[in-house]
């Protein structure tokens, strides 16, 4: 699952729940997170994946935040 679909189908506890076991406040998982405004930290990303209860992977929040690597091989 995308990260930002599994921000989407969250409700406001759930949302609350999320951001809490992430270390980070609801305004910022709501703004900066889901739109991806904001380079994160390492432990972040890693703490949106973790926390995600398995529904994300953090191959998926990696590509969230465009932290993928998308050049060729040769």
């Amino acid at each position: 699952m995308k990260l930002r679909e599994y921000i989407d189908q969250l409700d406001t506890p759930g949302l609350e729940a999320y951001a809490a076991r992430c270390g980070i406040s609801l305004n910022y998982l709501r703004l900066h997170v889901k739109y991806a405004s904001k380079d994160p930290s390492v432990s972040l990303i890693k703490a949106l994946a973790n926390k995600s209860e398995g529904k994300v992977s953090l191959a998926d929040v990696l590509e969230h935040f465009g932290v993928t690597d998308d050049a060729p091989e040769q």
